[in-house]
């Protein structure tokens, strides 16, 4: 019997310092292309530091966590960047929850605030926790929009105003996602920030990513399929496409 195995790996990547590779390699090389957005490395770890200083002045803490409800957006990838910074706990929604699967979420994730498209404004307010949540709804799309809650571009500082960030230790939680309901309820599975960076090293080297890619992930980042590849690839100065459809007409141009 012939075995196959990679290089052993020797460290985890650290999520808080995700875009170390990237900035180091090629700051002004193209990190984050959507079809109405193209961020540099440099600016995505702007943007990301923007963010991270919003949701602590939003005041969250770390180990709060923030629930999204989302679908494919360039600002999904800064927010769970952004999350990472700032010590604060990513709780992915799968973006088809009804009202009942949004609430048994936020219920079990302890949520605390939640951002989400303004298409869902309508599954949101017939939810019976989402309006009852310590913070105001952090909403994309529609900033002039007077509904209530936080708009996300408003939220995301155009100037970070902390310099630095205090790395969060290696046992805290980073992330919370469900699991599919396929046996009962969705169950919320923790990471720490030391278990997805050994799944985004292991991702890294598995698939033999190179800071001269760039990836698609053709699913939901708001599961850990897509999020595993993409921020693995993130990790070692890989760029990502992220487009808001699967059509042809957006992915051929």
């Amino acid at each position: 019997m012939t075995l196959f195995a990679g290089a052993p790996l020797t460290s985890p990547v650290v999520p808080s310092n995700l875009l170390r590779s990237g900035l180091e390699v090629h700051p002004e090389g193209r990190a984050l292309v959507s079809t109405f957005t193209e961020l540099s490395w440099r600016e995505l770890d702007r943007r990301s530091s923007g963010l991270a200083d919003g949701l602590l002045g939003l005041g969250l803490e770390p180990g709060d966590r923030i629930a999204s409800l989302m679908p494919n957006r360039w600002a999904l990838i800064v927010h769970y960047l952004a999350c990472f910074k700032a010590g604060v706990v990513a709780v992915p929604l799968n973006y088809r929850y009804t009202p009942v699967e949004i609430d048994h979420a936020l219920r079990v994730s302890g949520a605390q605030v939640v951002l989400a498209h303004a298409e869902r404004d309508r599954d949101l307010a017939d939810s019976g926790v989402a309006p009852t949540l310590p913070l105001p709804r952090i909403r994309y799309e529609d900033v002039a929009d007077a509904r209530g809650g936080v708009a996300f571009e408003e939220l995301m500082h155009e100037e970070p105003r902390t310099e630095r960030f205090d790395v969060p230790a290696p046992w805290a939680p980073a992330l919370i996602f469900f699991t599919s309901g396929s046996t009962g309820p969705p169950k919320g599975v923790t990471h720490t920030h030391e278990t997805i960076g050994w799944m985004l090293a292991t991702s890294a080297a598995g698939l033999e990513f190179t800071p001269d890619d760039i990836l698609l992930a053709a699913s939901s980042l708001s599961h850990v399929g897509a999020f595993y590849v993409t921020f693995g690839a993130l990790s070692v100065g890989a760029g990502m496409v992220v487009p808001h459809s699967y059509d042809g007409d957006e992915l051929l141009r």
